[in-house]
């Protein structure tokens, strides 16, 4: 999905306050499971959470994306960071918690494939472990049709715009991101199109239930976008 803008990434979303996320993080966490000791980060990304997370967890990590798991690595030595699907991942460890965060759950475009990643993530659950997932925006949040442009990079040697305009087909957000990339070998335009599915709190909460697992709603979460904390049905 960003193999085209991996060696950009943490720059294009520096304006994200991951320190400030991750104690919020860390809050939740000590409210819910407050003896938890052990993370999964599910799509950790460039593990930008993990590296602040690993200052009071132990925290480990899978993505998709090869670049990702490399530089999340490098940042939380400590942890383990493999290339994996959040929809099949089978590792020899179980957490306290696993988490999902930056509406990684909105890439599964289907029921489907959110329960079966559902899943995944409570069969790696240990005894009285929490599911946190962050997800995308509601189908009656969204709004198509919309011009967004990120914070631009202004570097010495370096110069990035992205910009997209909001579509929506069915039950899609599409994010056909446009970047402008400039260098001292010159300017480069690159596109990237991402999908992520707009479900209802109603249809989350069956996805959690469908995988056994208890589920409760925080409309605000870390980010803005709500947050689901879950536990395996008794």
């Amino acid at each position: 999905m960003f193999a085209n803008t991996a060696e950009f990434y943490d720059l294009i979303y520096s304006f994200k306050n991951y320190e400030n996320e991750a104690a919020m993080i860390r809050n939740l966490i000590n409210a819910e499971h407050p003896h938890a000791k052990t993370i999964l980060d599910v799509a950790c990304g460039t593990g930008e959470h993990a590296r602040f997370l690993a200052a009071d967890f132990s925290v480990d990590g899978i993505d998709l994306q090869p670049e990702f798991v490399q530089v999340a690595q490098r940042k939380a030595v400590t942890g383990e960071f493999k290339v994996a699907d959040m929809r099949s991942f089978e590792l020899e460890k179980k957490y306290d918690v696993v988490q999902c965060l930056f509406s990684s759950i909105g890439y599964l475009t289907s029921g489907e494939d959110v329960i079966s990643a559902l899943k995944c993530f409570r069969q790696h659950l240990r005894p009285g472990g929490i599911v946190v997932v962050e997800p995308w925006f509601t189908p009656d949040v969204y709004e198509a049709g919309v011009p967004h442009m990120a914070p631009p990079i202004d570097a010495p040697n370096l110069k990035i715009v992205r910009m997209n305009v909001s579509e929506k087909v069915g039950h899609l957000s599409l994010l056909r991101f446009h970047y402008l990339i400039a260098r001292k070998e010159g300017v480069e335009h690159v596109e990237e199109d991402h999908q992520l599915a707009l479900y209802t709190i109603d249809e989350m909460q069956s996805f959690f239930d469908s995988a056994n697992l208890l589920v409760k709603y925080d409309p605000v979460g870390i980010f803005g976008r709500g947050i689901y904390v879950a536990r395996e049905k008794a």
